[in-house]
């Protein structure tokens, strides 16, 4: 049997969708319009009740790659995995229904693993905020080729440092048997950084290409944006630490440098929405960071002032919250 070719091959899109009717089509046209056109576009719908469910129907009408799956609302995870279990392509993607994509996004991603033989490329992102802003993650050097391979040991440490990438499942194509015995956590906030380690794993290469092909329009009622605290992410991080620890212990600095990484991002998301954090959480997240201060110390893929910041937490948490802050206001200026 004569080897598949490039063109053949089917990307399944998964695009969960839970009430975002203002946003959904410039979403799913930015994926009917990508230059790759051997895709099959599913959206699942989560139980929308602002119009949404209607949306994804009339969109199907529209063009025969799309398929529609209407469940009971479940969250962004249970979305997700019920497309992946109906998938029929070789590789897969997945879109956050606010989001949106530029036009060679997935052929230059299918490209680069047909050339790399890898399991998983991935792009950068670039943040688009509504008063139009755009902010994009670092470059590589200028001279550096358009595509680099990155191994295990490097593909983590650079997730979690979120220079070039970071561990959000939308900038990566995946081959679709990596999710073979993989599911996004039900009912879990932050449900990549719970898979995003073990994927890499088993694809062992990733192929980073140096282009912002992902639009992470950043509104003010996402998920992310919530009063909810997600303690998730200090769960997710906490996993990932001991599945560093267990198996990979070269990877020590990494592994607890981000965990106490996490209780900082848990406890901005008590600054950034003026919420009350209990003096016996707080107590926790200092505790954590002063065990890990070692591996903050010792992790050279962060800089001077990333690690500043955990000096500020430690000396003085009504200091580090003025600083938080100010880094944000200034971020969206």
């Amino acid at each position: 049997m004569a080897p598949q070719t490039m063109k053949q091959t089917l990307i399944s899109v998964v695009v969960p969708v839970y009430n975002v009717h203002s946003f959904l089509t410039k979403c799913v046209d930015s994926i009917l319009i990508q230059s790759y056109k051997n895709l099959e576009i599913i959206l699942v719908d989560d139980g929308s009740t602002d119009g949404s469910a209607e949306e994804c129907d009339a969109l199907q009408k529209k063009d025969d790659r799309i398929k529609v799956v209407h469940k009971q609302n479940g969250g962004l995870a249970s979305a997700r995995n019920a497309g992946i279990n109906i998938a029929h392509g070789e590789y897969i993607g997945f879109i956050d229904s606010d989001d949106w994509i530029e036009p060679d996004m997935y052929e230059s991603l299918l490209n680069t693993i047909f050339e790399t033989k890898c399991r998983l490329a991935v792009c950068r992102m670039q943040y688009v905020y509504d008063n139009g802003n755009v902010k994009t993650r670092s470059k590589l050097d200028a001279a550096a080729p358009a595509s680099t391979i990155f191994n295990f040991d490097q593909a983590i440490t650079e997730m979690n440092s979120y220079r070039l990438f970071d561990m959000s499942a939308c900038t990566k194509l995946f081959d679709i048997s990596l999710f073979d015995n993989i599911r996004f956590p039900d009912g879990k906030l932050s449900e990549d950084f719970f898979v995003m380690p073990f994927l890499f794993e088993l694809a062992k290469h990733i192929a980073f290409i140096d282009q912002p092909f992902y639009n992470y329009f950043q509104r003010v009622n996402s998920i992310s944006k919530s009063k909810k605290i997600n303690f998730d992410f200090e769960e997710a991080a906490k996993q990932q630490m001991d599945f560093l620890d267990a198996k990979y212990p070269e990877l020590k600095v990494v592994g607890h440098a981000a965990y106490a990484s996490s209780v900082l991002t848990v406890y901005n998301q008590f600054v950034e929405n003026h919420m009350y954090c209990d003096s016996n959480t707080l107590k926790h997240f200092k505790t954590a960071v002063r065990e890990n201060k070692k591996y903050i110390h010792d992790a050279d893929f962060w800089s001077v002032m990333k690690k500043s910041q955990f000096t500020i937490f430690l000396a003085s948490s009504w200091l580090y919250r003025i600083s938080i802050r100010l880094y944000h206001t200034l971020r969206k200026a």
